[in-house]
């Protein structure tokens, strides 16, 4: 099926939040994927000097070395590969006063709004010496948003419901986790001429059975978890079939 890039420029950009400032790092760890796709947009791949697992974009970011999957930190290794410059997600949270006590540099990133995420690229480019590149960048990313809009106007609004995960036994999906509204994806929804078709405003990412999804019964299926899950590969169940024409990827 035909891989559809029409939010990928979008889906790349994080929030950054407000950090002490420092040199230009020189060894970056980027324990988010969307992290490691900013840097590279930045100029700083040669700078990067691990990544996680799930880090395979742009194609390079295979070629680093890989420090495990983004959910838990190796505080060790960290120490020993002697970063000074460490990004980080929201979940990572909890491992914010270790990393205070070993001295080791970070900032915690989260995808809020799109003037939280082009404050974010700003602040990146001047931390990693690259604000000509990170202003290009937003530049773009608004020209792209106003463009969007713009087509959209006045158009009708279908169903979306998008899916960032979904868990798979064999041969069966047993659940999907679908963007609510009270993320970035809902508003990338919003802006891009849509209606989310969860309601749900309280939970971020909620749980959706299969039946569920079909009481739904939303217009468009944006799927972003692409050829594999974190659970099993996409080859053991026939999503298309599943999906039917409704189905994005």
């Amino acid at each position: 099926m035909k891989r559809s890039k029409l939010f990928l420029p979008i889906f790349l950009i994080m929030l950054i939040l407000p950090v002490t400032a420092w040199a230009s790092p020189k060894r970056i760890i980027s324990m988010t994927p969307v992290g490691t796709e900013i840097l590279f947009a930045l100029g700083q791949g040669d700078n990067i000097i691990g990544v996680t697992n799930f880090c395979d974009y742009p194609p390079e970011a295979n070629k680093k070395p890989k420090m495990g999957d983004f959910a838990a930190l190796n505080f060790e290794s960290l120490m020993a590969m002697k970063t000074d410059l460490l990004l980080l997600q929201d979940m990572h949270m909890q491992f914010t006063p270790q990393l205070d006590r070993l001295k080791i540099p970070y900032i915690v990133m989260k995808q809020n709004t799109i003037d939280e995420i082009c404050d974010s690229i700003t602040r990146l480019g001047k931390i990693c010496s690259a604000q000509d590149k990170a202003q290009k960048l937003v530049s773009g990313i608004l020209a792209d948003v106003k463009m969007v809009t713009s087509k959209v106007k006045g158009l009708n609004k279908p169903k979306v419901l998008l899916c960032v995960s979904r868990e798979l036994s064999e041969k069966q999906i047993n659940s999907f986790y679908v963007a609510g509204n009270n993320n970035f994806y809902g508003e990338m929804i919003a802006l891009a001429g849509g209606e989310n078709a969860v309601t749900e405003k309280k939970i971020s990412y909620p749980q959706v059975s299969l039946e569920g999804l079909m009481t739904i019964n939303p217009n468009v299926i944006i799927d972003l978890v692409g050829d594999k899950t974190f659970y099993h590969s996409k080859d053991k169940i026939d999503v298309d079939t599943i999906f039917n024409e409704k189905y994005l990827k």
